[in-house]
């Protein structure tokens, strides 16, 4: 079992979450929990780099099933990137590309959504970061 890396990063309207390892019954309620902490509001875009994820059981797409009621009730959408490997032919399988925004990359689902808003704040695409590996709560914002 590989602990999960969970990274996040904040753009206007936007939640950038970076994972990395293991998606599973272990780990997949560490994510939710992350979210909820790092979610600047209900009706964000999330996007999920996936990148770095060799693994996602029924337990982890329940996690992201979960993000994507709340996005949906509150205006929001999640977008999943590079995916590869076996997430990629689960969620093929699971058919939940029909439900999730699937892009090649984080900078390319980035340019896609500021590019639907079209009008963030000046100065406002300022990325805020933090990390948090193996689930604990070890979040630290950068300015």
């Amino acid at each position: 079992m590989s602990p999960l890396s969970m990274h996040y990063e904040h753009h206007v309207g936007v939640t950038v979450i970076k994972l990395g390892g293991e998606l599973d019954l272990a780990t997949a309620p560490a994510l939710g929990r992350f979210i909820g902490e790092v979610r600047q509001s209900w009706a964000d875009q999330l996007i999920f780099d996936m990148a770095e994820v060799g693994f996602v059981d029924s337990s982890g797409l329940r996690v992201l099933l979960d993000a994507f009621a709340v996005a949906q009730r509150n205006g929001g959408a999640i977008h999943l990137t590079a995916l590869s490997g076996a997430p990629a032919r689960l969620i093929e399988v699971t058919r939940l590309g029909e439900r999730f925004h699937l892009h090649p990359s984080t900078e390319i689902a980035l340019a896609a959504i500021l590019t639907e808003a079209r009008s963030p704040a000046p100065g406002g695409d300022l990325p805020r970061s933090a990390v948090a590996d193996g689930g604990g709560a070890q979040a630290s914002e950068a300015h």
